[in-house]
């Protein structure tokens, strides 16, 4: 699992000839922070007093047929602010930090020609961090090496897979999810074929944008009262059968990417008899609590988003927002 020289070296080579002016780059609102926190409702309340178009930055939502489970925006925010990027693909279809990096671009020049503001909104901070400093050149998929670490994987068991990455790569490691087999592994792919952390790939290169970086952090205590209040909520509001819908319309659906998605995974084992409701519930709790608190400590430690508590006047919030875009 050696590094190649050559690309290390053109990764280097790269680093040292970025130098990117950013004084007319263009400028976008990047508003994120960990699940339940309040990040779309900002957006959307400061999309209201400007010209600004919503662009999703969060890993779940991108899929179509999850609206109630992942929390996507309701027909009449949608209908109220232009939104991009949510539930437009397959459940079965792969979605890199690449590949978001390539479409979010599009639609923020589109956004920018057409003279509004780019709010880019969302959870996912390996989206966020490809848009801002772009995706460097780490080689394609090796599935030799891919073909090792499922072996690994498969033999230790997810927690253990998670650990190891937390101690090669720990920037990485807070961001993902031990669910997300897919996503540990492409962060290990990309370290052992670089030698240098996915994380670290993300840091050296300048930002691209003129960009004003908020994450929304309410304190640990509301983040589990709003976490609880919205399972709760999702749950009364279909949420089992919207598993079960997808269960019926994809053949396999636990087996595809979107399947990793927060509570998915529980409902599937509740549905089998698994798991009974409240043990469902209870788990679901638990594991987008222990997601959130990774979410949080990549956005405190990540690119200098400032932070958020919902405590502060949102009419200061704005009025700073709109004297930046405008000036």
């Amino acid at each position: 699992m050696n590094p190649s020289g050559k690309l290390k070296k053109t990764i280097v080579s790269k680093v040292q000839e970025s130098s990117i002016e950013r004084r007319n780059a263009p400028k976008i609102l990047f508003i994120g922070g960990p699940t339940a926190s309040g990040k779309s409702l900002l957006a959307l309340q400061i999309a209201r007093e400007t010209s600004c178009e919503i662009i999703n930055a969060d890993s779940r939502q991108i899929y179509r047929n999850l609206s109630i489970g992942t929390s996507q925006p309701d027909s009449d925010a949608i209908q109220e602010i232009p939104h991009h990027l949510y539930a437009f693909l397959e459940p079965s279809e792969e979605f890199t930090a690449a590949d978001f990096e390539r479409k979010a671009s599009e639609v923020i020049s589109q956004i920018i020609g057409r003279g509004n503001l780019p709010i880019v909104v969302g959870g996912t901070g390996f989206y966020m961090k490809a848009l801002l400093h772009g995706v460097w050149p780490v080689g394609p998929r090796n599935e030799k090496l891919r073909k090792r670490l499922r072996a690994i994987h498969e033999r230790h068991g997810i927690f253990f897979f998670h650990k190891m990455l937390m101690r090669l790569d720990p920037d990485s490691a807070a961001n993902i999810a031990p669910q997300d087999t897919y996503r540990m592994i492409r962060a290990l792919e990309i370290l052992f074929q670089s030698g240098i952390p996915r994380s670290q790939l993300d840091r050296i290169q300048e930002e691209r944008y003129n960009a004003l970086k908020y994450f929304m952090d309410p304190g640990r205590e509301k983040l589990h009262q709003n976490i609880e209040q919205r399972t709760n909520a999702m749950l009364a509001g279909g949420w089992i059968e919207e598993v079960k819908q997808l269960t019926a319309q994809y053949p396999g659906f636990e087996n595809m990417p979107a399947a990793k998605s927060l509570g998915y995974f529980e409902i599937l084992q509740h549905l089998n008899g698994q798991l009974n409701f409240e043990q469902c519930k209870e788990i679901i709790n638990l594991r987008t609590k222990q997601y959130a608190k990774r979410q949080r400590t990549w956005f405190r430690n990540q690119d200098h988003f400032e932070p958020l508590s919902s405590e502060e006047p949102l009419y200061k919030m704005i009025e700073f927002v709109l004297q930046w875009y405008r000036n």
